[in-house]
């Protein structure tokens, strides 16, 4: 799992893979590298919480969506779809008021669901099979989404999708933890930034699962602090977010307006 993460925090970028199966292993989980033997005849998740019967993948986003071909193709068609239907419509810069229909947004973001659905098909099957090959008894399935690196979209968008995708599909995974390592977010209402810890649960999620996942939120934060130093504030909401301290930019999807690509500004949560 290789990372071009880019860094926008306070402290030097750590390694998401390596520093995860770290912090694994100090609060007593299992590395499935660690012990599954070479040739490995199915696709394997990353790691085990045994006692908890709890099999967990790793997905990183590394690439930028945007960047892409595919990307680019989808948003110049809407774009073409929004001149044929408003021909006077300019952006801000050109003397415009860059307000779009109601339309738009949910294209806009409907561009980047097949993606994100793909690395969930494929943590999917990761968990599937682990799950399988270890004969759990009533295993749960999470897959931890780190995203340090695709900033097109507010993380609360990418979430969402990634959080509507899970609701009619994918069903060996039952909980989605969302989080940034090396990227830090605006919060409303804190003249601090944040790291995200996000949560969202199947139906079929017990009541363990949950108080599992709100426990690690909080085991993780510890030994983040061990990596890069005390955090500024701590704030925890249940199944929600833990922040700490720092910013990002990104491109913010607010109703009816929106900034186009590339054009950057400061992140509101």
């Amino acid at each position: 799992m290789s990372s071009n993460t880019q860094w926008h925090g306070p402290h030097a970028p750590l390694p998401v893979e390596a520093t995860w199966r770290e912090f694994v292993r100090s609060v007593g989980g299992e590395v499935v590298e660690d012990w599954l033997p070479e040739p490995r005849t199915f696709a394997n998740a990353d790691f085990l919480f045994r006692e908890a019967g709890i099999v967990a993948e790793l997905k990183e986003f590394d690439t930028e969506f945007s960047a892409s071909k595919a990307f680019e193709r989808a948003f110049e068609a809407m774009m073409e779809r929004l001149l044929r239907e408003d021909p006077e419509w300019k952006p801000p810069a050109y003397g415009g008021s860059g307000r779009f229909p109601t339309w738009f947004r949910e294209e806009y973001l409907r561009i980047f669901r097949p993606p994100i659905a793909r690395t969930l098909k494929k943590a999917n099957r990761q968990i599937r099979e682990t799950k399988s090959h270890l004969a759990l008894e009533k295993p749960s399935g999470v897959l931890i989404l780190v995203n340090d690196s695709f900033i097109t979209l507010e993380p609360h968008f990418v979430y969402m999708i990634a959080a509507d995708l899970l609701r009619s599909s994918y069903s060996s995974i039952d909980c989605l933890l969302y989080l940034t390592v090396n990227r830090y977010v605006d919060a409303a209402g804190s003249d601090l930034a944040h790291l995200l810890w996000l949560t969202t649960y199947s139906d079929r999620a017990e009541e363990d699962l949950v108080e599992f996942v709100d426990r690690l939120g909080r085991q993780w934060f510890d030994f983040l602090q061990t990596k890069i130093g005390p955090f500024t504030d701590h704030t925890i909401i249940p199944h929600s977010k833990v922040p700490t301290q720092m910013h990002l930019e990104a491109i913010f999807v607010p109703g009816d307006e929106l900034v186009l690509p590339f054009s950057r500004r400061s992140l509101k949560v």
